[in-house]
């Protein structure tokens, strides 16, 4: 493993350093890096790190199987040696766990027994290191054996010929725990050959030329999977990597022994990380994703580090790694740690830019709130841009500036272009802007922006809930069908972490099941638990929650096919290792991230890449040929099987109070906007509805069928209307203006009272204008008439609905609920206007 420069040659990756005061940089490292740093683990003077496996932030293990000592990179698994033999046992895992290995666990250095050569009951105190002998003793035995000095075996030459030794000597590189027992060098086995081979690479052959103790200073002890050291680094390179580590633990605080020593590895021949330009690890031995990850942060630590120190502010350069801004965030410590770049140059206007430095300097947003006030930011930049001067100068905006930066966002798309922004999100990308704007005046950081460049009353974006107002979004049941035969397809070839492909399927597959026959919303979909399924009176049942409106525990019953896909993948999700945030939950994140489960962009890119490499999808509707006209694939996402739900229910006659129950809505007014109604729905609304209809006198007034509620009446704002003259003109022809309290053919029924009674508020309204305008006593008189003959119709509609019985009450306000859905979706049948005459006209 190695470093290479990405803009140098690959065949020369010797990087030439920047010219910077190296021992100044050294001591900025050294004051800056806590000599405190896990104690416990860290020897400083020795640059060593031995790695506790019962510490939880260090990413190491003892394997688990009984008696052995050997790291391994999870919880709960068997090294290589002990996994052979694990196969080999044919016994489970937890068997095999508690007999443990049958061969001999090798011991680690410094804890190995004493050589066993014990005559006449003196031992030997060397440590044993072959075959229960220490290497002085095996040495002679062999050359004994060779020579034919001796035919005992050496169990039986340590009992009788071999003399004890006394203990060696420590061995003379740090921390090494083995020992020095050769007269000539005081190193142990392991760096005596170590020593022999360095000697032989430098062809060295005068003792008078060794420099044994300068070279044993920069070796490194016999290291344990445990374990890794900075000696092999040069003193610079060691304190930058130590200064990461040091940095990252309060970001990160999960360090992987194994990943520090391959990073060190791919150092050996780098002079200082921080003045050289971008690198990465190139793939030349075994390097995992840890590693990458641990160098990624290093990298980026030490880089901006080396800013500081030279005393570049990382907010004054034109790209900004956010994870070196201190912004907030909702993980365990607390702050950003995702490395990424952003380009600020986008905001073309140098005020703007540096009135957004200056905000995060101050006030060390969360990350969701520095997304949200870059996106107002670079709206403005962009609509400022197209103004007359560009926006550069702050003291030149006027009030057209900011209309046009309101406009900018009121019309801001989706980045994914399907369409604007929720009206919720527009509205916090202005509000945010504008935030922005006010802190620069408080601060008085802009002093000379202009006061009219401010937000004024008219700017407005008014508010639309897009998910609860998305009448006609249902997908077709053709088209259902056509994807449920197709589920074979679903999550083929999309990667999800290290889930293999068949578990990833079946996981997207149960997915798609929940959206399509539950009609939740894809976020309480993907925060189910793994006891989300329930038995009531031998249905199956659902358990969410309902996180939009804070109702928990919720129950849902479901069929016994949407029941079964959840228990397979529930077998399936058994078999698998879960990180520890997900264990609770039904699908689970991919790897360790913020979520704990799968998150809304996978589930929405895993419907996109599903349903546009399907062959086909058409409709019921033939082409000119005959031929069925393609599905538009667009109107396939996860929310769109809420309201196919809701259609679902209302095509095959459910109730609304029920329907509303089952969508887990307040109100049945909402329950209304995820279905059209059908024509055999409005027809039987208009049967129940035509039975209630009443005269302007508030007088019942039944229609005798409800061909004659339709063709023989027209309707108006406040009910309908069955004068000849205005029936044939579609409404729009009423001889005494639409007074319509005091026309005898006027006709209302229970579903216009929502209409009547805000026009009675109307006409209160008018009729206080018209007092404190001084009108004539007519108009008063005319409007207090109007609103006592409304009145009268809606007591008289009251007075009936509440003698009814409540099953029957009930069922005329569904059918009121219906046609007002009805009349919504119909363009809207407005008063006409009588224009005043104009000077032709009064002339001609």
């Amino acid at each position: 493993m190695t470093l290479h420069t990405l803009a140098a040659p690959a065949a020369d990756p010797i990087v030439v350093p920047l010219p910077f005061d190296r021992p100044r940089w050294q001591a900025w490292l050294d004051e800056h890096t806590d000599p405190l740093w896990r104690p416990d683990e860290w020897a400083g003077e020795h640059w060593l790190f031995t790695g506790d496996p019962d510490e939880s932030t260090t990413a190491i293990w003892r394997c688990n199987s009984a008696g052995c000592h050997v790291a391994v990179r999870a919880s709960r698994h068997l090294c290589r040696s002990c996994y052979e033999q694990f196969v080999e046992s044919g016994l489970s895992k937890e068997e095999f766990a508690t007999v443990g290995r049958r061969a001999t666990v090798r011991a680690l250095p410094g804890s190995r027994p004493h050589c066993s050569a014990e005559p006449e009951g003196i031992r030997c105190a060397l440590e044993a290191a072959t075959r229960g002998s220490c290497t002085p003793h095996y040495v002679k035995w062999r050359y004994e054996q060779r020579s034919g000095q001796t035919e005992l075996e050496l169990a039986d030459w340590l009992a009788t010929v071999a003399g004890p030794l006394p203990p060696g000597r420590p061995c003379l590189v740090g921390a090494c725990v083995g020992t020095a027992h050769g007269r000539r060098t005081a190193l142990c086995t392991y760096h005596r050959e170590r020593w022999r081979l360095h000697r032989k690479k430098l062809g060295m052959t005068d003792a008078s030329g060794e420099d044994l103790a300068g070279w044993a200073a920069v070796q490194s002890p016999w290291l344990s999977g445990y374990q890794f050291t900075l000696l092999p680094l040069n003193p610079l390179l060691r304190r930058e990597v130590l200064y990461a580590l040091v940095q990252r633990d309060a970001q990160r605080p999960t360090l992987s022994p194994v990943a520090v020593r391959l990073l060190v590895r791919g150092l050996e021949g780098v002079d200082s990380i921080g003045a050289m330009p971008p690198q990465q690890l190139a793939d030349l031995g075994y390097i995992d994703r840890n590693c990458e990850a641990h160098w990624n942060d290093v990298l980026r630590l030490v880089r901006a580090a080396f800013d500081r120190f030279r005393g570049i502010d990382p907010l004054d350069k034109p790209v900004w790694e956010l994870a070196d801004l201190g912004l907030r965030s909702r993980t365990r410590s607390g702050v950003r740690t995702v490395p990424r770049q952003l380009d600020t140059s986008v905001i073309r206007q140098d005020w703007l830019r540096q009135l957004l430095a200056d905000w995060v300097k101050e006030t060390t947003p969360e990350n969701t709130d520095f997304r949200r006030f870059f996106k107002g930011c670079s709206a403005a930049s962009r609509a400022l841009e197209l103004r007359p001067g560009g926006g550069h100068d702050p003291s030149a905006l006027k009030i057209t500036d900011m209309d046009a930066v309101v406009e900018q966002i009121r019309t801001r798309q989706r980045e994914d272009g399907t369409g604007p922004l929720s009206a919720g999100a527009r509205n916090e990308l202005l509000t945010s802007f504008c935030q922005l704007l006010d802190f620069g005046r408080r601060l008085q950081i802009v002093d000379d922006l202009s006061t009219g460049f401010a937000r004024q009353r008219h700017h407005q974006i008014p508010y639309e809930d897009a998910s609860e107002d998305m009448a006609g979004k249902a997908i077709p049941e053709l088209v259902i069908a056509q994807l449920d035969a197709a589920t074979d397809l679903i999550g083929l070839d999309f990667p999800y972490g290290d889930f293999p492909p068949e578990v990833v399927q079946s996981m997207l597959r149960t997915v798609y099941v929940l959206l399509r026959d539950t009609g939740r919303r894809p976020w309480e979909v993907r925060w189910l638990r793994i006891d989300c399924l329930d038995t009531d009176g031998g249905e199956y049942v659902l358990i969410w929650d309902n996180h939009k409106s804070r109702r928990n525990r919720r129950r849902l019953e479901i069929s016994r096919e949407t029941a079964f896909a959840i228990l397979a993948w529930l077998k399936i999700r058994a078999t698998l290792k879960i990180p520890a945030r997900s264990r609770t939950f039904l699908f689970p994140a991919a790897r360790h991230a913020y979520d704990a489960c799968i998150d809304g962009n996978t589930v929405a890119k895993m419907l996109r890449h599903w349903v546009d490499g399907l062959p086909e999808l058409v409709t019921d509707t033939a082409d000119e040929d005959g031929l069925p006209l393609p599905f538009d694939r667009s109107r396939i996402f996860a929310y769109a099987f809420r309201h196919t739900y809701a259609q679902r229910h209302a095509d095959a006659g459910t109730d609304l109070h029920t329907l509303r129950d089952l969508m887990d809505h307040r109100s049945a007014d909402t329950t209304l906007g995820y279905f059209t109604v059908s024509l055999k729905r409005r027809r039987e609304a208009v049967e129940t509805m035509r039975l209630h209809v009443v005269d302007r006198s508030g007088h019942p007034m039944p229609t005798s069928s409800a061909t004659v509620y339709d063709a023989r009446s027209v309707g108006t704002p406040f009910g309908n209307c069955t004068e000849p003259s205005n029936v044939k003109a579609g409404g729009g022809k009423c001889p005494i203006r639409f007074q319509c309290s005091g026309c005898g053919f006027y006709r209302p029924d229970p579903s216009f009272l929502p209409a009547v009674e805000d026009h009675i508020r109307g006409l209160k309204a008018d009729r206080e204008s018209a007092l404190a305008m001084g009108a004539a006593a007519f108009v008063i008189r005319n409007l207090t008439d109007q609103i006592e003959s409304f009145q009268a119709v809606v007591t008289g509609i009251r007075t009936a609905l509440a003698e009814m019985p409540e099953t029957e009450r009930r069922h005329i306000e569904e059918a009121a609920a219906v046609l007002r859905k009805v009349r919504a979706a119909e363009p809207p049948n407005l008063l006409p206007i009588v224009g005043l005459p104009t000077r032709s006209t009064c002339h001609g």
